[in-house]
Parts: C-alpha cells; structure tokens; sequence
C-alpha cells in the first residue's frame, strides 16, 4: 500500500479524532455534590461570617455553594416595621425587554426580551420557571443566615413607582430594613440598587437561564446556562458539570453572571466585589434532577448598599461591543476566533445585501474556496502527476518487496522513491494541504453558527426553518454524502480496488459526525463539495494530460516508463 495513501488515512481519522476532541458536547445533567460545612462557606478575612451562598446549601434545593463573605457590621437601630398588605407586580419596559416584578422578596419574576421569539414563537422569557423554594433573579441571600434569606424572600415589599422607568421596594421588620431600586434606559441595560441595615448580604442572578424545551434540547446543540466572569485574573467560565466552590475577586468594570449559548444575565458591580459560583439541584419529570447555575454578588466593602448595572440580554457582539464594557469577550469562539470572527463579518456583510443567512454562508463558501484555488490547483496537479508517478513508484517497490523486514534495503527503497519525487519535482504532501486547511475553517464555522445569535431561528429556503437547528430530515447530509462520492469518483488515484472500498467509508463516516451538527454546517460543507466538483472540472480541461504510461509492474516497467 502507498505511503501516500496510508498518511492521507492517518490524516483523516486524525482529523476526526481532533474533531471528536475539540467540537464539545452537550454536557449531562450530573447529581450535584451533598454540601458540608467545609464547602458551603469561605471568608475574605479571618473571623468573618460566612456568607452569601450558604443559604442555598441550606436549602433542601440548593445543591452546593461557594460563598462570599463581607466586612462585620455595626447592629442596626431599630427601624419601623413597614410591609405591603398585599402581593402585587409591577413593569417596567422599553423597546427591547419588558421586565416584571413581584413585590413578593422584590425579585424578577419576568423578564422577556421582546425582539426575540422562544420555539414556540412566543417572546422570550429569560426566567427560568422554576419550583416556589428556589430563588429568583435579585433576590437576597444572608449566607447561613437561612432564617432572615427565608423572611426576606417571602417579605411583602411596598412598591413606589417614580416614573415608567424607575419603581423602589422597600421592608422593613423592625430588626431588618431592605430597599432595592430598579431603574431602566434604553437597551438592555438597567441600573439596581439595594441597601441593607442588617447583616452581610449577596444578591442573587439565576437560578438557570431561560426555559430551553426537551425539543429544542434534541433538535440542536444547547449549552446549559454557565457561570461566566470578567475577574481580576481573567475572563471565567464554570459548566455546571465542573461546578466546585469557589468566589471570583471583580475588579471595578468587572462583571459576573450566567451565559448559555446566546443569553446572557451578568451584574456589573461600580466597585470592586466579590462573586461566588452557586449551583441548584432542580427536580425534572423524568426523575433525575439537573443543576442549574447561580451567581451571588456582593460588594467587597460590605458596607450594606450594592450599586450596579446590568444586563440581561443577548449575546449579540455588535450590541455587547457597543456599550464599552467588555461584555463581548461572553461571545467565545475558542482556539479558532481568529477565523470565526473575520467569518462572521463576511457573512453580516453578505446578509446586508441578500438578507438571507443561508445564502450569506453560500457566498462565504464561494469566497473561502476562490480564496483557497491556488491551493487545490496544485494540489489537483499534485494528484494528477502521482498518477502518472504510479508505474515507476510500483516498480521500485516490487524490486524491494521480498525485503520487507530489511531495514537496510527500506531506507534504500526509501531514498530511491525520495530521488524519483525530487527528478519529477513531486511533493507527496501537496495533495493533503487543503484539506488540513479546511479543517480550523470547519471549526470556526460550527463556532459561528451555534454561538452567533443572529443565525438563531435564521430560516435558510424549503424546509430549512432554522440554521443553527439540526436538519431533521437529513436531506442536506445525504446530498452531502452523494457529493462526496462523486467528488472521489472525479479525483486522481492510484489506489488498489481495496483501498478504494476502504475510502468509500469516508462520506458515510463524515455523514455520521456532522448529522447532529448546526444544518448550516452541513450546507457549508455540502456547497464546498460542490464548489470542489466544479474546480475539478475546470481543472480537467486546463491541465493536460500526457500520454498514458504502460501499464504493468516490475522492473519492465519501469524500463518501459523510461523508454
């Protein structure tokens, strides 16, 4: 068997290997650990009480925590009692989100992104619908405290509304006093702040993000919402599966919240703070709980007042990069952003004009193919000349092939095929270059289209509703296997019958990674064999052939190959 041909193998389970590797998995839903007194609580300082997390290792729901603690303070003066007679909600909306509170702990009890529509077409709500004992976003968590975390999420909070962009809930119990307020502008940007005259406090984002169904679980790729922070040492993000205790130290412009693959809720503290990885134990019908992901912020000062602004939202680059935050760095394009990003530009560029995505990922396609021709021309030629290479590279290694276990005489067959490709100015390697090359561009691609939200929902023509959707009809991966076949049929070979019933596995083996993978993926890569058949075609009548060589092996032919 050729050397060429058993590398070209090697290359290509390596590269399916290295796909296995780098291309992550929708990760498994994992019991959560049982929390102990030397996990549920960590402190800044020395002495300090535990802090905000703990409550939720407490609670019966509550999976296991990392904790954030904050200065000791003064006991506060007795306040007078003040509470609603009622439960009551309240809105605040503008173009883009419309945000609901109930003044029941003064929490989010709603918020739904109006330019954006869940699976059922409805606009979508980033509150994860959840059972009554677990949190909800904003809520307040005193650490082992659970008694007064219990008392303040139950409070009914009296509700002032200054304007249609500002309301305040304030409760007070004699011994506790607590009032947030909320104030919103344009954008998905929106100010809180809450003051405590009481103990140590964190307010709380999550638990979960948004309410994926199990369809859309099973149709496409869905990241389980991760904890994500822009800390002193770096940008952050923990999966649930890897979820451990552990506080991240924010500097000032830091944020913290939780992100799946095109949401995102982070708070962004005006001062340094502290944020700590919470994770929840949440029942499902089936049985087996999953774990959802919380963060508790607090500020480092602990002085009892939290000032931030935050942002709930999509993970739309242009918007992110628009606010001068650093929110963009949420959108993670892995080892390969440095093609993603460029690939995400010229598809924007192209839907600018065409206002169709699935047509911008064909014009895309057409561009990284004329940019890559010089390549596969030569490499075309490359194939072209082995082949006529064949008959003498065959008798050189029938004059060898009783020596097989003569190391001498291999590397004597070895240096003479070496001198036989330096005559004929033949590379061996020059036909596997482009296909190494489309390698990192596959990958960028996937990472563009199952993290840019714009391509979410983007309808392509027929029955392709939704790109970043596996194709359930399978249709582009058949059409994708047919090319394949026939771009083999078209290239030059000199491979055995053997060899060639081996090869023919290849599309079937490509068609069974990429069946699950974005439906735009597998439309990139379908029009690239399209492309490729058609520049075989042209190739074929630009290049021209030589007269055939004789046919045989041994040693006669070779004879007759140089006659």
């Amino acid at each position: 068997m050729e050397k060429r041909l058993l590398l070209a193998a090697a290359l290509s389970l390596a590269i399916l290997m290295l796909w296995e590797w780098i291309v992550p998995k929708p990760p498994k839903p994992v019991a959560p650990p049982i929390p102990t007194p030397s996990t549920s609580s960590a402190s800044t300082d020395p002495g300090q009480p535990p802090s905000a997390s703990s409550a939720s290792a407490a609670s019966p729901a509550s999976a296991t925590s990392a904790s954030a603690v904050s200065s000791p303070q003064a006991e506060p003066a007795a306040v007078a009692p003040e509470s609603a007679a009622e439960p009551t909600t309240v809105t605040l909306a503008n173009d883009v989100f419309r945000a609901t509170f109930t003044n029941k702990g003064a929490v989010l009890d709603s918020f739904v992104l109006t330019k954006y529509n869940d699976e059922q077409r409805h606009p979508l709500e980033l509150v994860r619908s959840l059972p009554p004992e677990l949190p909800r976003p904003l809520a307040l968590d005193f650490g082992k405290d659970a008694e007064t975390t219990r008392r303040v999420a139950n409070a009914l909070f009296v509700v002032e509304r200054e304007s249609d962009r500002k309301v305040r809930f304030r409760f007070s119990d004699g011994k506790l006093a607590v009032t947030k307020e909320v104030t919103i502008e344009g954008g998905y940007l929106f100010d809180v702040k809450v003051s405590v005259a009481g103990p140590p406090y964190a307010l709380l984002l999550g638990p979960g993000l948004r309410n994926p169904t199990d369809a859309e679980r099973a149709s496409r790729y869905v990241m389980p919402a991760s904890a994500v922070g822009a800390t002193t040492d770096g940008t952050k993000v923990m999966r649930p599966e890897k979820a451990q205790a552990v506080a991240w130290s924010l500097p000032q412009g830091g944020f913290a919240g939780i992100e799946d693959n095109y949401f995102l809720e982070v708070l962004l503290p005006r001062t340094a703070a502290t944020a700590n990885v919470l994770t929840f134990s949440v029942p499902r019908p089936e049985g087996k709980p999953s774990v959802d992901m919380g963060m508790a912020v607090m500020e480092q000062a602990g002085q009892g007042t939290l000032s931030a602004r935050a942002y709930f939202g999509p993970k739309d680059v242009a918007v992110l990069e628009s606010y001068g935050l650093g929110l963009e760095r949420t959108v993670d394009f892995g080892w390969y952003g440095i093609l993603a990003r460029p690939l995400l530009w010229m598809m924007k560029q192209s839907y600018a004009v065409i206002h169709n995505w699935g047509v911008a990922i064909l014009v895309v396609t057409f561009l990284i193919r004329l940019l890559l021709f010089p390549l596969t021309a030569k490499s075309y030629t490359s194939m072209k000349k082995m082949q006529k290479l064949a008959p003498k590279m065959n008798a050189i290694r029938d004059k060898y092939k009783k020596s097989k276990t003569d190391a001498a005489q291999r590397q004597k067959m070895n240096t003479e095929l070496m001198a036989l490709y330096q005559s004929e100015g033949y590379n061996p390697m020059s036909g596997c270059f482009p296909v190494l090359l489309q390698l990192p561009i596959l990958v960028a691609f996937y990472n563009v289209l199952s993290k840019t939200i714009e391509l979410r929902h983007a309808p392509f023509v027929l029955w392709i509703k939704d790109l970043s959707a596996i194709d359930g009809s399978y249709v582009l991966v058949i059409l994708m296997i047919v090319s394949m076949y026939v771009q083999q049929a078209m290239t030059p070979s000199t491979m055995d019958p053997a060899q060639k019933k081996v090869f023919m596995f290849m599309p079937i083996l490509w068609a069974f990674f990429l069946k699950d993978m974005p439906s735009g993926l597998v439309l990139y890569w379908l029009f690239s064999n399209l492309l490729t058949i058609v520049q075989q075609l042209v190739m074929n009548r630009l290049v021209k052939e030589d007269p055939a060589p004789p046919s045989g092996g041994g040693a006669k032919a070779l004879k007759q190959a140089r006659a």
